[in-house]
């Protein structure tokens, strides 16, 4: 018999039997899907380049320094050039906020980049529009020139080939625009526009060899290697160690492709764990479609004792049996495409704005050559060990049965109970995956920040480098910002700050005044945040001893800090901080610091970090924080945030702020407008969706090894059925009759418990640096999921279990 007749044969079997074939298609298809839905997600995000030219040659150089990843400095970016042999070319980049104003239109806040000349030529991308820049416009005192996406173009522009050659506004510096970039181009950062390096302001120009804030990339030189690259960026570092060792002590470059730096991190974890569940998930599938076969294997006993003793060899059984099993399962990929499809849409609507411009869940040729692949190895997987079972059925064993149905015997239950035990382990695994994920969003949903953050607004300001290139000019303009938002009385309060309650903030040591530090040991570390009047007023947080800061706070004579109770309790324990001096210094030793500052009052701890530093993961305490006047930062950044408590419409609100702001800087856009508990919840998305992906596939999991013990709990009283007859007949009570079924699935259940409780631990530290407050061997967590194991387990078995004590044994006995 050829391929194609065992082909038609498998085909007219499934048709035959088709509530077999629907059951068993049903159950592959969702475990093919799902995993051709990850395997998507895995590809968009690790396997498929980057829309860069030979991708695998294009790098990225970052700077490691006491555990930590750093940029880098422009002095270091210009020495690699002079001096490096195994690239082709550098180039550098560093992102930034641009207030873009030009006649007609409204001033509009935009994601851009001050970047090399030669990036795009780097790259492999040409303007669709125009031209690009050239080596002239790196050079300073070029005349300043801007590129637009074609995204800006669009809504902005409308489109319009005109937008050549007009002169815009770019953080106050008057540009021509230069050229428009393809559709969906926007690199590095989700750029909506590009700028020169030579028009970086003159603070960020002359930078110094401390201040790591650029991204570099480079392309290898032919022939040269990623190691051979990254040796001489070392020997290069150590030569420039000598030659600056104040500035340039233990930091260390480090090469990457720019595919492994924009892929890396906890979502890469969050992803490729995502991929390991769904393949437990296809593993539970196949053993329950295997299960399924065993148990049809009962009734095509006779069939292969015939087939055998006409001269059908054990191989041809096999293969036979093979060819079914594909078929099925190649049945069932066509229907995982369409689980596939809905899941990758469903999943893509989940995410927040602003994933990486290059990221596209599309279904390209590898994804179609993994759904290809799974669909047949699945087939084989599944088909294999029943195949190899049935096809060990000889004349004799036929015989044997005495035209009974069964002839699975104890070689087919210590099958079934492997693979029962196995599917148990599997949705355990997946179970903890899930409860530890969904554990973390809990706690993080439930944490409390300790602000009052209902009806309280937040908008970013920024303030460009050519209307405000020094820190006396911000300060100035913010303490103006800060009077204006005052004498806004249809608003409950309002002020400014450097970030939100739990937006983060600059770590920065701290040096107390009467206490020693000894060479060597590293110094205490605390985060900073400058506020402006009214703060805790607007945050609704109450000052619990001492004073808030005042508008003469910050001036020479009246420096001031205030310090939360986390920082007083960590450093002044025992004794009143109030009237004690302290200092902060940044962890880069030639930046700006603060001078001494007289603690004049504490507050209630308001958390500032989000629990995501390693050791705040399983420290529930929030960090110290100090908090500045506007005048006491001498290192003012180039944004801040605008904090406002509303009475009723934020929508008037934002327009009464947005007024205020026009009268000061009509260039000035405010953006970013929404509240902070959106602020909050945005934080909380990789918890929410990975969370709730986890406990779906943990769910289907859980169904199916539930269906699957189920089925195999019914088989079981089915082939036992004179059995159970015969004990009932003999005097066997009821009882003695449910435990005889359900000791099997109870002995089933026991050992997936055992060997899943194991792999759920090893799932937790798996996960771990991407928990919060949650640990690999948390009790509450391990403990759940057992118990829903435990419950959906025995509930699977009693309903067959029960069925077998209300046999009637003269009914039994003549069954069969």
């Amino acid at each position: 018999m050829s391929f194609w007749q065992d082909l038609r044969l498998a085909a007219r079997l499934l048709v035959k039997d088709r509530w077999f074939t629907a059951a068993a298609a049903g159950v592959l298809a969702i475990g093919i899907g799902i995993n051709a839905m990850a395997f998507t997600i895995v590809n968009a995000l690790l396997l498929r380049s980057v829309p860069i030219r030979d991708a695998d040659r294009f790098v990225a150089i970052f700077m490691l320094w006491r555990g930590g990843q750093y940029g880098n400095s422009l002095p270091d970016f210009e020495d690699w050039q002079r001096t490096s042999r195994t690239f082709a070319a550098f180039t550098t980049a560093l992102g930034s906020g641009f207030s873009l104003v030009d006649e007609g239109q409204p001033a509009e806040q935009f994601q851009g980049t001050y970047i090399s000349a030669n990036v795009f030529r780097q790259i492999g991308q040409r303007p669709m529009l125009g031209r690009d820049f050239t080596p002239e416009e790196d050079s300073r005192g070029a005349p300043p020139v801007v590129m637009l996406a074609h995204g800006l173009w669009t809504r902005r522009y409308g489109g319009e080939r005109a937008v050549l050659g007009r002169q815009v506004k770019v953080n106050g510096v008057t540009s021509t625009v230069i050229g428009v970039m393809p559709d969906g181009m926007q690199f590095p950062f989700n750029n909506e526009l590009w700028v020169p390096l030579s028009q970086l302001p003159p603070d960020l120009r002359d930078n110094k060899r401390d201040m790591r804030i650029f991204n570099v990339f480079a392309r290898l030189a032919d022939g040269v290697t990623l190691p051979q690259a990254r040796a001489e960026l070392t020997s290069i570092a150590a030569e420039l160690e000598k030659q600056y060792p104040s500035m340039s002590r233990e930091v260390k470059p480090y090469v990457v492709t720019y595919q492994e730096s924009v892929a890396s991190g906890p979502i890469r974890l969050m992803i490729l764990s995502m991929m390991g569940a769904v393949s437990f998930v296809l593993l539970i599938a196949c053993a329950n479609v295997a299960n399924l076969l065993l148990a049809r294997s009962a009734y095509r006993s006779k069939e292969m004792g015939v087939r055998v003793s006409l001269g059908a060899t054990r191989w041809r059984l096999v293969r036979q049996l093979l060819v079914e099993s594909v078929l099925l399962s190649v049945l069932a990929g066509l229907l995982g495409f369409v689980i596939a499809v809905i899941g990758i849409k469903l999943f893509d609507s989940a995410l927040p704005a602003g994933k990486p411009y290059w990221l596209l869940f599309t279904l390209d040729p590898i994804v179609f050559a993994f759904l290809a692949a799974i669909s047949l190895g699945t087939g084989i997987v599944f088909g294999l060990a029943p195949a190899w079972h049935i096809s060990k059925t000889t004349v004799t064993d036929v015989l044997k049965e005495g035209g009974r149905s069964g002839t699975a015997g104890a070689r087919t239950r210590r099958w079934t109970s492997a693979l029962i035990a196995g599917e148990l382990a599997l949705t355990l695994a997946l179970l903890a995956g899930a409860g530890f994920m969904i554990r973390s969003f809990l706690m993080f949903y439930r944490m409390d920040i300790g602000a009052d953050t209902s009806h309280l607004l937040m908008m970013e300001l920024p303030l460009p480098a050519g209307k405000y290139p020094t820190v006396e000019a911000r300060n100035r303009f913010l303490e103006q910002v800060n009077e204006r938002l005052g004498a806004i009385s249809s608003i409950e309060s309002a002020t400014t700050a450097s970030s939100v309650p739990f937006g983060g903030g600059p770590t920065r040591y701290i040096h107390l005044n009467d206490r020693p530090e000894p060479a060597g040991v590293p110094l205490p570390t605390v985060t900073m945040v400058t506020v402006g009047p009214r703060y805790w007023e607007t945050i609704k947080v109450p000052i619990a001893r001492g004073r808030a800061l005042t508008e003469a706070d910050g001036l020479p004579g009246h420096e001031a800090v205030v310090v939360n109770q986390r920082l007083a309790s960590l450093h002044f324990p025992g004794q009143d901080p109030i009237g004690n001096t302290i200092r902060l210094t940044e962890l880069a030793p030639s930046n700006p610091e603060t001078g001494w500052a007289t603690i004049v009052g504490i507050t209630p701890n308001v958390r500032q970090q989000g629990p995501f530093g390693d050791a705040a993961r399983l420290d529930r305490q929030p960090d110290p924080v100090a908090y500045l006047p506007v005048r006491g930062n001498p290192n003012s950044g180039r944004g801040t945030s605008l904090l406002i408590r509303t009475h009723g419409d934020p929508g008037k609100a934002t327009a009464l702020v947005r007024q205020e702001i026009r009268l000061l800087d009509p260039d000035l856009p405010v953006f970013g407008v929404r509240t902070v508990d959106e602020f909050l919840a945005n934080l909380r998305w990789p918890f929410r969706v990975f969370g709730m992906t986890f406990a779906i596939f943990a769910a289907i999991a859980l169904v199916l090894s539930a269906m699957g013990l189920y089925a195999i709990t019914a088989y079981s009283v089915a082939q036992r059925t004179q059995e159970i007859g015969i004990r009932m007949a003999l005097g066997a009570q009821r009882p003695d009759v449910w435990w005889l079924i359900a000791r099997r699935a109870m002995i089933e259940l026991s050992v997936g418990l055992a060997i899943g409780l194991a792999a759920a631990v090893g799932v937790g530290r798996l996960l771990q640096s991407t928990l919060v407050w949650t640990s690999a061997t948390d009790p509450t967590t391990l403990l759940t999921i057992s118990a829903v194991m435990v419950v959906a387990a025995i509930t699977a078995s009693f309903m067959p279990a029960q069925r077998a004590t209300r046999l009637d044994p003269a009914a039994a006995l003549r069954s069969e």
